[in-house]
Formats: structure tokens, C-alpha cells, sequence
């Protein structure tokens, strides 16, 4: 690929795919595309403050060591969240200064969160603990030479990816990389030019997942709110315990989620992330209501009829007709298993269910055969022996990997609505994962994140990272299955 290829190819990632029932016509689309080259590209200036370690405002919180499940710690869980919020002005209050409300706040809900002050390190036979030694988290301080609305206008709307993203948060970690022996939470807070701020941080996966990491800024956002809060609302549960393994442990499921026994690890650099490009679509209401519709099936959720949409869109622009394709769906089981976990509990509860298909097939047969194979991978999962055999089929199998070649994941975050924390500034602009590119492979994970685009419409954004020259194939393939929901309308049975 020639320079003059990449750069134009580089340039139509900030170019909104937007998929809108009423205006999806030919002339809506050329409008669209004419309007995003007139818009301007953004280049600012970001003054990043040095790094402070945060530390629980009282010295009396437990010096121990924490069991972690092997949920938690498995190999494909070693890695990290990025999220991220954009703040209008506080018209009210146009004087607080955010990040020091922020700063103070932390070191008071570290103290109920404790272990998010310590560290990972090695344990026996591979695993990890963690050690709560109240060292801290890392807290950055910044200002931007931009304003809220400055932002808003950027192609696409403010929406992922984000410009200047490494200078937003440039304590940002791609891929498994300083996971042991390094704090576990990094924060950056970012002033803009209007008064209004963006609040960017990474969790390690290992000590939370999204529900946590919801469960976290909630509390935060509590303490700044009133900063002689005695407790946060929902009061936080550790309970890893409640997950060890069987004695002696029983595996009473296949887990082809997982490599098979002895299968060397693959690793991925940090440099193999950040070469893949970002891009975002947005699926309106209207869209997803077409996709079920050409199901005929009303009880298909909206999880579904998006990754399937996904699944066969990605299998079309980067798989052989040949190969094999596995689609893993995070199952979250906090609510509905047994043994219960508590209320408050912030570590990692998901499963991986597995479907399985060959390529040609689940392109060439009807979106409804991709519909059901996740649903049958899905029902396969919901039993409380499931989430127990996995448990115990990581600790015999030596903490194996998940199997990544031909691998997608498809994760609905879209129900955490991060954009409704308020710190004192209203609910966010944009709130949520902040960038495609995490998961345990460049690549193979797109989150789905809840959104409200410009104009008012409302949806689901899903979050891919592509090789850049297969990007517009990509576009492309969403797009022939958002027309043919359209305009194939289920006949009537009559």
C-alpha cells in the first residue's frame, strides 16, 4: 500500500458510519460523505502534569493478600479497560476546579476499595493475588487548548475514536503489559478551555470488569457529589473466595472457548494493537428494529441481532471461505448463578460461551443461522454447574488462553450507561469504553456502548479495530446487511 493510500485511508476512519432507517437513501449517503470532508480535523495542544499516586485517604485500611478467582486472573482477562467521559461547563459552579474534586474523592473511595490501591503479583502455579499494600493509583492532572464544542464538531460527532486519545489518557495500556508489580488503576483528568473536563482512565481487567469499574466511578462521582459521604450507595464486596475451584475439581462441560490442553500461549506486542485501525458504527433504534424484523422473530435481543450483524460482517472481510470461526459471548453471571455473589461484588463474573461455524456457511446461509448459534451457545452456559466446570477445567488445564485464531467477541456494555455519572456537571456527553483494540488479541474485541449521536437519535455504537486496508471492506459488508433488513421485509405467513 502506498503512502498516498494509507493517508486517505487514514483519513475516512473518523467518518461516521451511521446507519439511520428514515435517511439511509443514496443522496443521504453522498450528503453525509461531502459534509465529513468539509469537516475540519482537530489538532490541539494537551499539557499533561506529572504522575501522583493516590493513596486511601486513611492509613488504617488492611494490609493483606487477596485471593483472586480464576475468573479473574485466567490469561484472557490480563489486560485492561479503558473508559472515558466528556463534561460540558458547570454553568452553576463555573469555578470548581474538577480535578482536584476528583483527587480528594479518590482517596476516599479507596479506602472502601482498597485492594485498587495494591498491586498484582505471582502466586503459586501460575496465579496471581493481590497485594494490598496501599501504594496507590497513578492520577495525572492536564489541560487542553479546546473546548466541548469544538470536540462535538469533529467527523462523526464526539464519539470513538477520539482525537489525540494518547494524549487524554496517556497512561493508557495496550495488550497484556504491566499487569504484575504496577498499579491498577490509572486516572487522568483533562480541562478544557470552556470549563469542562474529561475524565479518562484504565482499570487491570484482573481486579474488575465493566460492572466494577461502573460500581467504582459511581462511588467517585458519590464523593464529589458530597464529600462527607459516609459510605458509597452500594457498599463494595470482594467474595473472590466464593469462586475457587472443586475439590477435586469435575470439568462437565466441553470448553472449546478455551486452547486445548499444552497449547503454547500466543503473545501480542503493544505494537500489534496500536497498528490496527479504530473506527466506530453506530446502529440507530430504527436499524436494530430492521435487523429483527428480517428475523421475524420479535424476542431476538438487540445483543444478537447486533453480533450476528458483526460476526458475519467481519468473517466476510477477513476469513477464507474455508477456515473455521469461533464467536464468544461474555456471559455475566453475578445476577443468576449460584452460589450467589454478593451485592457490590466488582470482580470479573463473565463466561465465554462458544459458538462455532465453518466460514462459507455462516455467510452464505441466512443471518438467522448465526442468530441461533449464539443463542445455542448461550443456553448452553445457563446452569450453575457451567460457571463451576470452567472454574475448575482452568485450574487442571493450567490456566489456559483463549483460542484465538479466527476468534471474535462481541461485548454489550451498553446497558452500564457511564454517560449518567454525574460529578457535579450533569450527566456526560459521551461516556464509556473509550477505545476498540483491548481483549486478549489485536483485534478480536468490540464492545458495545450505548449512544446518542448528534442529532438527537439514539443507539448502540460498536467499537472495532481492523487492519486499515480492510476497513472499508468492513463498512461495506454492515452496510449490505443493515439495506437488505431494510428492504427485504419478512413476507407474511398469509
Amino acid at each position: 500500500m502506498n503512502k498516498s493510500t494509507r493517508s486517505t485511508l487514514s483519513n475516512r476512519l473518523r467518518q461516521p458510519l451511521f446507519f439511520n432507517y428514515k435517511r439511509n437513501t443514496p443522496k443521504a449517503r453522498r450528503e453525509a460523505k461531502q459534509d465529513t470532508k468539509m469537516a475540519p480535523q482537530l489538532n490541539f495542544r494537551v499539557h499533561v502534569g506529572r504522575p501522583e499516586l493516590v493513596r486511601p485517604e486513611t492509613t488504617s485500611t488492611p494490609r493483606e493478600f487477596k485471593y483472586l478467582s480464576n475468573i479473574d486472573d485466567q490469561i484472557g482477562l490480563r489486560n485492561h479497560l479503558p473508559f472515558v467521559h466528556f463534561y460540558p461547563p458547570n454553568r452553576s459552579s463555573p469555578l470548581q476546579h474538577p480535578a482536584l474534586m476528583i483527587k480528594e474523592a479518590l482517596a476516599k473511595v479507596l479506602v472502601y476499595y482498597y485492594p485498587v490501591a495494591g498491586r498484582l503479583r505471582h502466586s503459586d502455579n501460575g496465579k496471581l493475588v493481590v497485594d494490598c499494600c496501599g501504594e496507590g493509583v497513578v492520577f495525572r492532572e492536564a489541560n487542553a487548548d479546546i473546548t466541548i464544542a469544538q470536540l462535538r464538531k469533529m467527523d462523526g460527532g464526539l464519539k470513538p475514536p477520539f482525537p489525540m486519545w494518547d494524549r487524554l489518557l496517556v497512561d493508557d495500556i495496550w495488550g497484556s503489559y504491566l499487569i504484575t508489580d504496577s498499579p491498577l488503576l490509572h486516572i487522568q483528568v483533562t480541562r478544557l478551555g470552556c470549563g469542562g473536563f474529561i475524565l479518562a482512565y484504565t482499570f487491570n481487567h484482573c481486579i474488575c470488569d465493566a460492572y466494577g469499574a461502573y460500581l467504582f466511578i459511581t462511588a467517585l462521582s458519590e464523593f464529589c457529589l458530597d464529600p462527607n459521604l459516609k459510605a458509597p450507595s452500594t457498599q463494595p464486596s470482594w467474595g473472590r473466595e466464593i469462586l475457587k475451584p472443586r475439590t477435586p475439581p469435575i470439568i462437565s462441560y466441553p470448553h472449546s472457548e478455551y486452547n486445548p490442553p499444552h497449547h503454547p500461549t500466543i503473545t501480542f506486542t503493544q505494537t500489534d494493537f496500536k497498528r490496527l485501525a479504530q473506527t466506530s458504527i453506530f446502529f440507530s433504534h430504527s436499524n436494530i428494529s430492521a435487523i429483527k424484523n428480517q428475523l421475524n422473530d420479535h424476542k431476538t435481543s438487540t445483543y444478537h441481532a447486533l453480533a450476528s450483524c458483526l460476526w458475519r460482517a467481519r468473517t466476510r472481510t477477513l476469513m477464507k471461505p474455508n477456515s473455521v470461526t469461533r464467536f464468544l459471548i461474555p456471559v455475566d453471571t453475578r445476577f443468576q448463578y449460584k452460589p450467589s455473589l454478593p451485592k457490590g461484588y466488582y470482580g470479573s463474573a463473565l463466561l465465554f460461551p462458544c459458538a462455532i461455524s465453518k466460514a462459507d456457511e455462516l455467510v452464505g446461509k441466512p443471518n438467522r443461522y448465526a442468530v441461533n448459534l449464539i443463542s445455542e451457545a448461550k443456553r448452553g452456559v445457563m446452569g450453575d454447574e457451567h460457571r463451576t466446570s470452567v472454574i475448575d477445567f482452568i485450574e487442571v488445564n493450567g490456566r489456559p488462553g483463549f483460542y484465538i485464531d479466527g476468534t471474535y467477541v462481541v461485548s454489550d456494555m451498553s446497558r452500564l450507561r457511564f454517560d449518567n455519572i454525574d460529578f457535579g456537571w450533569g450527566p456526560a456527553l459521551f461516556g464509556g469504553v473509550a477505545r476498540a483494540g483491548t481483549g486478549p488479541a489485536p483485534g478480536m474485541l468490540t464492545p458495545l456502548v450505548g449512544y446518542k449521536d448528534e442529532e438527537g437519535v439514539e443507539g448502540v455504537l460498536a467499537l472495532v479495530s481492523l487492519p486499515l486496508e480492510s476497513v472499508d471492506r468492513f463498512r461495506m459488508e454492515v452496510r449490505k446487511e443493515i439495506d437488505s433488513a431494510i428492504w427485504l421485509k419478512p413476507r407474511s405467513a398469509l
